[in-house]
């Protein structure tokens, strides 16, 4: 199974593969913030520091509340992720 961590926190949690990482923070008290949660308001963008090849692509619609909320190279929000392999995540400099 696919374990996401949580670099803020040093926690690792176990996922099925195809999971939306929003469904599993939400549902698992996970230490991640989330706003609007439909990839509006930029609240949520993290950084993949290892598996970004493990989720999938974004569209352009996200890579634009990116480049809004945030300078970081590599930038995605969270709540438009869905988990396919282990991922490392940090939230994003704002």
């Amino acid at each position: 199974m696919p374990k996401i961590t949580f670099l803020k926190t040093g926690e690792t949690h176990e996922v099925e593969a195809g999971t939306s990482f929003l469904d599993h923070c939400q549902s698992n008290n996970a230490p991640a913030d989330f706003g609007c949660t439909v990839g509006s308001c930029g609240t949520c963008c993290v950084v993949i520091t290892e598996g970004a090849d493990q989720v999938n692509a974004p569209d352009d619609e996200e890579l634009e509340t990116v480049e809004m909320a945030t300078g970081e190279e590599g930038a995605r929000l969270g709540c438009r992720l869905v988990v396919n392999g282990d991922i490392s995540v940090r939230p994003a400099d704002r």
